[in-house]
C-alpha cells in the first residue's frame, strides 16, 4: 500500500507539472498569432483490488494536451474571410477609379464636355468680327475634351493593368499557400500531435481564404481543402493549381460532332461569351450555315432581340464574322484563322470566349476549367469570393464595363459632331480632301465594311457645291448619282454601295470638275484646276462616316482627336451651310445653331451596358454618378461582412484564444495541486519510515 501511495503521488506530481507546462505555453504564446490555446485533458486511472472486495483508484493520467479550436465557426469565418476580401479588393480598386472621375467647377471629363457644348452654342452667335476668337476658343475647349478624355482612357487602362498585376501575384501567393497546407497535411499525419503543425495549417487555410472562397473537409489528421464551387485545391498531401491566363477560346463539343476547326475572335470586352450551336452546317455564312446563340452569363440567358426573341447569328469564316458585345467572332481552320472550315459544326457544341484575362483550375487529368467569376444563376461553379474574385469584379464590373460606356459616349460624339460639321461649310472653300477613315476592301458594300461608323450609314443624298477659284462665283450644286453604277438608282445605298463606287460616282457626276481616287482604304477628292468645291449636304452620313468635312477623327476615348484640318486652320469650322444656289452667306451660323442643338439631342449609346436614350452631357454625369455608387455599395458591403467576420473571428478567440486571467488562475489551481501532490509523497514517507521504527 505504501508504494501504491508513492506511485499515486508521483502520478499526480507530473500531472500537475504537465499543466503547469501548458499554462506556461499558453501565457508565452499569448500574443502569437494563430496560436490555439491549448488544455490538458485528464482520465481516471485503473483501480487496484485490496482484498474484501474492495479496490482503490490509482489517481489520473494525461489523457491527451487538447488544442481548443471550433471548427463550426472557423468554416463561417472562412467563408465570412472570403467575402470581406473579395469586398475590399473592389472597395479599394474602383476608389482609385472614382477619384480618376472625380469633377471640379474647372476640371473633369464632365466639365470638359459641357464647356465644349457651350463653346458651338457661342460659335453660333458669333459676328465676323469675333469669329475668329470665338472659333480659336472652340478649337481650345475641343482639344482640352479630347485630352480630357484620352487622359481618362489611359488612366482606366493603367488601374487595369494593376489589376492584372494584382490577379497574377494574387494567384502565385494562392498556389504557394496551396502547397504549403498540402506538405503540412504530410507532416501532420505523420506527426499527428503535433499541435503547432495545426496552427500553421489553420494559418495557411486563413490566408488562403482571403484569395479565394475555401470549404474544409477533415478525416482526422489530414484536411481537403476546395473552392466554395467544388473545385479541390489541396487533397491530402497533393496541392492543385491555379492560373492566370491570356485570353482564349475554350472548346467543348457534342459527342455527334465532327468539327475540326477552331473559333477564332478579335476585341475585347468586360464581357464572357458563351456560344452554342443551334443547328448543324458549315462555318461559311451561307444560307445553309450553322447558327448559335450566344450567352453572357454562362448559359443562364441568352442574347435577345427587340421582341424578346433569342438571336441567331450565323457562322461564317473571317469575311462572314460577326459582332456580339464589341467582339468579332468567326470560324477557321485549327491555326489558320483566315482559312475557311473544311467540317461542319454540329448542335451542342460550345466555344467559352473569354476575350480577357480569366482564372483556371487545373486538374490531375491535365485540362483545366474556367473558374473566372461570372454575373448568373448559372455560375455556382465559378469563383465567389476572395480577393481575386474581388480583382475580378472590380475589372469587369466596374474599370472594363466603364471603359467601354466611355468609348461607347465618345464614339457617338464624335459621330453626332462630324455627322452635324459635314452638313455645313467653313469660311474658305476646298481644292481637296481626303478621308480619315479607310476601308479593308474597298470592293464590299460599305454597310458590311471595317468603317468604324458602318452601322450608322443609311440610304440618302449627297451634293457637291463647285466655285470658280479665281472669282469665287458659285458655279452650281448638283447632287452625287449613283445610276451610273446601279441603273434606277440615284441616291447611295450602303447595303449595295462600295467605297470604289463612291470614288466612280463622283468621277461619273462631276468630270472635268472633281477627281476620287482611293489610297490605303480612304477616299480622296481633288478638285480640277481653277475650280473649288464644298459639301451641300449629306443625309445618308456617308461624309461622317469616311471622314470627309468632319471635325474629330478616331472613334473611342483612346483615339479621338481633332481633324489635323481644323486643328490647322480654324476657317474649317463649319458654322454655315451652302445654300441652293451653292453660296455660303456671310456671317451664317445655320450650322453653328445646328451644332449647339446637340447640346440637348438625345442619344442612346451604342454599349451592352447601357439602354438609355439622354443627352451626351447626361450619359457622361450618369457614368460619373454610377461609379461613385458602385464605390460606395462596395465599401458599404466590405463594412457589413468586415463586421460578421469580426464578429466570427471574436468568438472563436473565445475558444481558441489566450486569456491571461484564465491562465493564471489555472497556474495557481496546478500549483496547488503540485504542493499537494508533494504533501501526499512527504505524508507516505513519514508513513513508511514510521513502518520501519516499529519493525525495529
Amino acid at each position: 500500500m505504501i508504494n501504491s501511495l508513492l506511485s499515486l503521488g508521483e502520478r499526480a506530481l507530473m500531472n500537475a507539472q504537465v499543466g503547469i507546462s501548458v499554462t506556461g505555453d499558453n501565457i508565452a504564446n499569448i500574443d502569437t498569432a494563430g496560436y490555439a490555446r491549448r488544455t490538458v485533458g485528464y482520465a481516471t486511472s485503473y483501480s487496484v483490488s485490496i482484498g474484501g472486495g474492495l479496490s482503490v483508484g490509482t489517481g489520473a493520467e494525461v489523457e491527451e494536451v487538447r488544442r481548443n479550436y471550433n471548427t463550426l465557426l472557423e468554416s463561417n469565418y472562412l467563408s465570412a474571410n472570403s467575402e470581406t476580401s473579395a469586398w475590399a479588393a473592389m472597395a479599394e480598386a474602383l476608389y482609385n477609379v472614382e477619384k480618376l472621375f472625380g469633377q471640379t467647377n474647372d476640371y473633369g471629363v464632365a466639365t470638359a464636355l459641357d464647356t465644349f457644348m457651350d463653346s458651338l452654342a457661342a460659335l453660333e452667335g458669333s459676328s465676323d468680327d469675333n469669329s475668329e476668337a470665338v472659333r480659336q476658343e472652340l478649337l481650345s475647349y475641343a482639344e482640352t475634351l479630347v485630352d480630357s478624355l484620352s487622359m481618362l482612357d489611359s488612366s482606366l487602362d493603367d488601374a487595369l493593368n494593376t489589376l492584372e498585376k494584382d490577379a497574377a501575384e494574387s494567384v502565385d501567393q494562392a498556389n504557394s499557400l496551396m502547397k504549403e497546407i498540402a506538405a503540412l497535411n504530410a507532416s501532420i499525419t505523420s506527426h499527428p500531435d503535433s499541435l503547432e503543425l495545426q496552427d500553421q495549417r489553420a494559418t495557411a487555410i486563413r490566408e488562403l481564404s482571403s484569395l479565394v472562397d475555401v470549404q474544409v473537409l477533415s478525416d482526422g489528421s489530414s484536411v481537403t481543402v476546395l473552392t466554395a464551387g467544388g473545385q479541390t485545391l489541396v487533397e491530402g498531401d497533393y496541392a492543385y493549381e491555379l492560373s492566370w491566363e491570356n485570353p482564349q477560346v475554350e472548346t467543348d463539343l457534342s459527342a455527334s460532332s465532327s468539327f475540326d476547326g477552331a473559333l477564332y475572335f478579335n476585341g475585347a470586352s468586360s464581357d464572357e461569351l458563351l456560344v452554342e450551336v443551334t443547328s448543324n452546317g458549315p462555318a461559311d455564312g451561307s444560307a445553309s450555315a450553322a447558327t448559335f446563340r450566344v450567352s453572357l452569363d454562362g448559359g443562364d440567358t441568352w442574347l435577345t432581340d427587340e421582341d424578346g426573341a433569342v438571336m441567331q447569328f450565323t457562322a461564317g469564316g473571317y469575311e462572314d464574322k460577326v459582332e456580339v458585345a464589341g467582339v468579332e467572332i468567326w470560324f477557321g481552320q485549327s491555326g489558320d484563322s483566315g482559312a475557311p472550315t473544311t467540317t461542319n459544326l454540329a448542335a451542342g457544341d460550345t466555344f467559352d470566349v473569354m476575350p480577357k484575362s480569366g482564372l483556371y483550375w487545373h486538374a490531375t487529368t491535365g485540362g483545366k476549367v474556367n473558374i473566372t467569376p461570372l454575373q448568373g444563376e448559372g455560375t455556382n461553379n465559378r469563383l465567389s469570393g476572395g480577393e481575386l474574385a474581388g480583382i475580378v469584379m472590380a475589372r469587369d464590373e466596374g474599370l472594363l464595363a466603364y471603359q467601354e460606356e466611355l468609348d461607347a459616349l465618345a464614339r457617338e460624339l464624335i459621330w453626332e459632331v462630324n455627322y452635324q460639321h459635314s452638313q455645313g461649310a467653313g469660311l474658305e472653300h476646298y481644292t481637296g480632301a481626303s478621308g480619315s477613315y479607310e476601308v479593308d476592301d474597298e470592293t464590299i458594300p460599305l454597310a458590311e465594311s471595317s468603317l468604324p461608323y458602318a452601322d450608322h450609314l443609311q440610304a440618302g443624298g449627297l451634293a457637291f457645291a463647285f466655285y470658280d477659284k479665281d472669282t469665287g462665283e458659285a458655279l452650281g450644286v448638283e447632287a452625287l448619282d449613283f445610276s451610273s453604277i446601279t441603273p434606277g438608282t440615284a441616291n447611295f445605298d450602303p447595303e449595295v454601295h462600295s467605297l470604289q463606287d463612291v470614288a466612280d460616282a463622283i468621277n461619273a457626276s462631276y468630270p472635268g470638275q472633281l477627281q476620287a481616287d482611293i489610297q490605303d482604304g480612304q477616299l480622296q477628292l481633288t478638285a480640277a484646276s481653277g475650280v473649288e468645291f464644298e459639301f451641300a449636304g449629306d443625309s445618308s452620313g456617308l461624309l461622317a462616316a469616311v471622314g470627309l468635312n468632319t471635325f474629330f477623327t478616331g472613334s473611342n476615348a483612346s483615339d479621338m482627336a481633332v481633324d489635323p484640318r481644323v486643328a490647322a486652320d480654324t476657317d474649317r469650322i463649319n458654322a454655315a451651310t451652302v445654300d441652293g444656289a451653292g453660296e455660303v452667306a456671310s456671317g451664317d451660323s445655320s450650322n453653328a445653331v445646328a451644332l449647339a442643338a446637340m447640346a440637348d439631342k438625345e442619344v442612346r449609346l451604342d454599349s451592352v451596358h447601357s439602354g438609355t436614350s439622354q443627352s451626351l452631357s447626361s450619359h457622361l454625369h450618369a457614368l460619373t454618378g454610377k461609379v461613385g455608387a458602385d464605390t460606395d455599395a462596395a465599401a458599404r458591403n466590405y463594412t457589413q461582412s468586415n463586421a460578421l467576420a469580426a464578429e466570427l473571428d471574436a468568438r472563436q478567440q473565445e475558444v481558441a484564444g489566450v486569456n491571461m486571467d484564465e491562465e493564471l488562475t489555472n497556474l495557481m489551481r496546478y500549483q496547488q495541486a503540485y504542493q499537494a501532490a508533494s504533501t501526499l509523497i512527504q505524508t507516505t514517507n513519514e508513513l513508511f519510515d514510521t513502518l520501519m521504527s516499529l519493525k525495529s
